[in-house]
């Protein structure tokens, strides 16, 4: 399992080189790609990683680790060893809503470090760290959206009638399943186009 979950791992070890490397992947211009974090494999999500003997332990810990760290750096973030355990097993919970990688919660808790959710002027407590967490997750899910329109419109111009306009919205609270199957499509996507370009070398 360990092999397959270098970010994880890297948690674990308290690797700060190799976690710095691996979520820098995922960023463009110190910006993050959300195509990229879209393209995880599921195996590697948090919802798939819990179902593992050990997993939920082994992804709480690593959560609550990395949250205590980011709330270290923020006057207004300070909470009991109690209530980040419980916040962690929160971000567990929620995670299968749309398909959370601990990757999407490091690059959030790096974006709240440097002032990209605004200035924090409140004391952080459950409900105003899933607000916070809320504004990551709306970019993400709207770049999922960007992505479907741009699959819907080359459809189109395919001339494939399989998929509507209609067909194109999706509702993050009410429909994970739809949200599931498109990241799997984004992911099988990116490979097939990353063993093309692989071929051509």
């Amino acid at each position: 399992m360990t092999s397959k979950l270098p970010i994880l791992s890297a948690l674990e070890q308290k690797d700060s080189s190799s976690i710095n490397q691996i979520l820098a992947t995922y960023r463009e211009r110190g910006i993050v790609d959300h195509k990229r974090t879209l393209a995880i494999p599921f195996e590697q999500r948090i919802p798939e990683l819990i179902k593992q003997p050990g997993g939920r332990e082994r992804v709480s810990a690593v959560l609550a680790s990395s949250i205590l760290s980011a709330f270290s750096h923020i006057e207004k973030a300070k909470m009991s060893a109690d209530q980040i355990i419980e916040l962690a097993e929160g971000v567990i919970d929620s995670a299968h809503e749309d398909q959370l990688s601990i990757e999407d919660i490091l690059l959030f808790l790096k974006d709240l470090l440097m002032g990209k959710f605004g200035k924090i002027r409140e004391q952080i407590d459950m409900p105003g760290f899933f607000e916070l967490l809320e504004k990551y997750r709306d970019k993400r899910y709207k770049t999922l959206e960007s992505i479907r329109y741009e699959q819907h419109l080359n459809y189109k111009n395919s001339g494939s009638s399989s998929r509507s306009k209609a067909n194109l919205t999706i509702n993050r609270d009410d429909d994970p399943g739809t949200m599931l199957d498109l990241m799997q499509t984004i992911y099988q996507e990116k490979n097939s186009t990353e063993d093309g370009s692989r071929g051509d070398d």
